[in-house]
């Protein structure tokens, strides 16, 4: 099977399973981060069909407190009953998954982290924020300056100094806006 007909069969068993109950991290964001890894691409050496394949099913545990952790374990089951996925790569697929939210090692795990946290800089990641923010029961001031903190953390933690330039642009967007709710709140 080529690899695209492969990513699209992939793309729409994650479509099925990220639309059933997913409150923030849908669909929406994972195509997000799925077309982040091929801007990553163009200009890093990564593996396309390990990183687009994490992208596609990185978050369909995010419901659990170690979603990273069960993640992997819920993709490597589904990813062996495919069998036109090779066999030989569930394993590195996996290990991104479950390191996605801790310390990454490999190119491909920096890659795919930089791809995940690039997706926070637009208008649906804002939003998907500060309904997680309520979910916590933060108030909208707290909820304020936590989105600063958060978007300088993610910008700032990014491995690659493309990704930095590729999304330079809509951070510094983002930055604004943020500065502009947290002034509201100056005293």
């Amino acid at each position: 099977m080529r690899q695209e007909t492969l990513l699209k069969r992939l793309q729409e068993k994650s479509k099925e399973i990220m639309g059933e109950g997913k409150h923030f991290h849908d669909f929406a964001h994972v195509i997000g981060v799925y077309r982040n890894v091929e801007k990553l691409l163009e200009h890093e050496q990564g593996n396309r069909l390990i990183l687009l394949t994490a992208a596609l099913f990185h978050d369909v545990k995010r419901n659990y407190q170690s979603h990273g952790a069960e993640g992997a374990k819920y993709v490597k089951e589904l990813l062996k009953l495919i069998p036109e996925f090779p066999q030989d790569l569930i394993d590195s697929v996996v290990k991104i998954i479950d390191s996605h939210d801790k310390e990454q090692k490999t190119q491909n795990e920096k890659l795919f982290y930089d791809a995940d946290k690039m997706d926070a800089f637009n208008e649906l990641a804002t939003a998907r924020s500060f309904m997680m923010y309520s979910k916590e029961g933060l108030s909208l001031e707290e909820a304020c300056f936590k989105y600063l903190d958060l978007i300088d953390n993610f910008f700032n933690k990014l491995h690659t100094d493309t990704a930095k330039k590729i999304i330079k642009k809509e951070y510094e967007k983002t930055k604004q806006f943020a500065l502009k709710l947290v002034k509201r709140y100056e005293r």
